[in-house]
This record gives C-alpha cells, structure tokens and sequence, in this order.
C-alpha cells in the first residue's frame, strides 16, 4: 500500500487506472470492510488498482467544529488498516472550506473523472457528497453513467439487526459497551498512547499503573474499569483499564491508567496499545485510598475470573 498527500500528489506518480472507494472510513468497521472488499474486488476484475480518498482533517471539524465527532483511529492507524484491508494506494486530501463548497457534479466531473482519472467509483449505501453533502449514492450512479466510470453502492451491513456505522459505534463506546462496539468494528477498540508519568498513587496503593497520553482527537470508552490487554511491542498482557477522571483524588483532567496483571514492568516512554474488553464497573469515588485499594483487588479477582471463564 502507498499512501499520497493530496490528489495532486497522488497523480503526478501513478497515471494507471483506478477504482475508486469514497468514505470517511473512520474505524474502517464492518460496513466500511465491505465497500473495500467490492472496491478490490472491482479492481481485480479490470486490472486496475484500489484507492481510497479520505479527507482531513474530518469535514465536520471544519464546518460545524462544535459537532465534530471523537474520532475511532488516527490517521495513523486508518491508513495501516486501510492497507491491511488490501486496498493499494490511500489518497489523503486536505480538506477546507473552498473544497467543501463544491457542487456534486462539478465534484464528479473535476475530481473523480478530470484529476484522478477513475474508472469505477465504490460508496456505501448512505454516501453524500459535493456542497452541503446534497449529493446522494444515486446521483454518484446518474453522474457515473455520464462521465464513463461504473459506480457500485454497497448495502448496509447490520449486527443485530442495527446498521453498522462510526456513529452507532461512538454511542456504544460513549455508554462502555465495548463489547457491542467491538462487534460492529470487527476487532476490539484500542486506544494506543505514550506511557508517561504520573503522580505515583497507583504503586503507593499497591497497584502500579501505566499513565498513558492517548490522542486528545481519539474517543475513549465512558469513564470505568474495563478488562482489557495491553501490547508493549511483541508482548500482550491482561489488563485493567481504568477511563475516567480520578474523582477520589479530586482529579478533574481525564485519564487512561493501565494496571497489568502478574507483570510489574518499567513502561516509560513506551508506546502502549490497549484493547477494551469489557467493563468491569462504573467509575466512582471511594472515601479513602484503603477503600479504594480495596475495590481494586476485587476488580482483579473478578477480572481474573473472567479471564479463565
């Protein structure tokens, strides 16, 4: 997989034909992993290659800031996963007001038929586009036919019974139901952060944590204690994850804190990634750090037991 910033970018190095995958992709869930697998599919029909536009950063942080969403990846990760899905080039456009002021066609007719040359364009069921997104998957079908490339819409995916989508994702995460997010996403939600210092209460409790700086654009799971596993390189561990704000200490900034069980190992300045299981229990605060302390081995005792089961 390549991965180009900017379409013209992208065309100054590949002339050959391309299908074409348009999405935001973000979390490159079920819904998202079967519009890649008909854009390769497409592709490998033709001999032509895969792409994937995707726009940063996210339109709604540019438009409407206040309503920007929490994102599910960075980046980062949605192009590795984009990769990993097989798609062959990732386009990464900047996105601003101007470009969002496009209108449908002149967006079909410019972009996907003047500039990046495509031969078949893949959407999924719900894509808009152009200006005020009045574009809709049927007109994409409509305006395809008039500047020669075939469009292909992909149906929705469900997990029982509901629509897979980033959305419906962000709410299950938001109530700390991970184990439902995971099923719409495929694999676990992960957060993966800088381990940093802390204020050392977890190792005066007997308990030593990992501090974790975790992108501030990333959504985390509502506030809790969650089984989790944490992966340190080529090393996973079983975990406690704890997601809130530290209330018994007064603390008011979020925090990602990361217990390992049976390991006990030096982690700073290391990269963490750490995938959310399960929650254990809501976030509280406790009367003292004995209280604490004290619901912090029950939480290891029944994480241990959930980990056997």
């Amino acid at each position: 997989m390549e991965m180009f910033q900017g379409i013209e970018t992208f065309r100054n190095n590949c002339s050959g034909p391309i299908v074409l995958a348009l999405g935001n992709f973000d979390g490159v869930h079920k819904g998202h992993r079967q519009i890649l697998r008909a854009t390769t599919a497409a592709a490998g029909e033709i001999s032509a290659k895969s792409a994937c536009l995707i726009f940063m950063p996210h339109p709604l942080a540019v438009l409407t800031p206040d309503k920007a969403p929490a994102l599910l990846l960075s980046l980062q990760d949605r192009i590795c996963s984009l990769g990993n899905a097989g798609i062959d080039y990732v386009i990464v456009h900047p996105f601003c007001r101007s470009f969002a002021a496009i209108e449908p066609e002149r967006f079909v007719n410019e972009i996907l038929y003047e500039k990046l040359g495509v031969v078949g364009v893949v959407v999924g069921f719900d894509y808009s586009f152009g200006c005020r997104g009045a574009g809709k998957a049927s007109d994409l079908v409509k305006m395809g036919t008039k500047f020669n490339f075939f469009v292909r819409v992909v149906d929705p995916v469900t997990v029982d019974g509901i629509p897979v989508g980033s959305t419906a994702i962000r709410q299950y995460l938001a109530a700390g139901r991970v184990e439902a997010a995971a099923a719409m996403l495929g694999y676990p939600f992960y957060l993966r952060g800088k381990v940093v210092h802390g204020d050392g209460r977890g190792r005066k409790l007997g308990f030593p944590t990992a501090n974790l700086e975790v992108n501030c654009e990333l959504i985390r799971p509502g506030n809790g204690v969650y089984l989790s596993k944490a992966a340190c390189g080529e090393q996973v561990f079983w975990a406690l994850a704890s997601v809130g704000n530290r209330p018994t200490f007064c603390k008011g900034e979020p925090s990602l804190e990361v217990y390992l069980l049976d390991q006990e190992k030096n982690l700073y300045g290391q990269e963490l990634i750490v995938s959310f299981l399960q929650k254990i229990r809501d976030e509280k605060a406790f009367s003292s750090p004995v209280a604490l302390a004290c619901q912090i081995q029950n939480d290891v005792a029944l994480a241990r037991s959930l980990i056997v089961s």
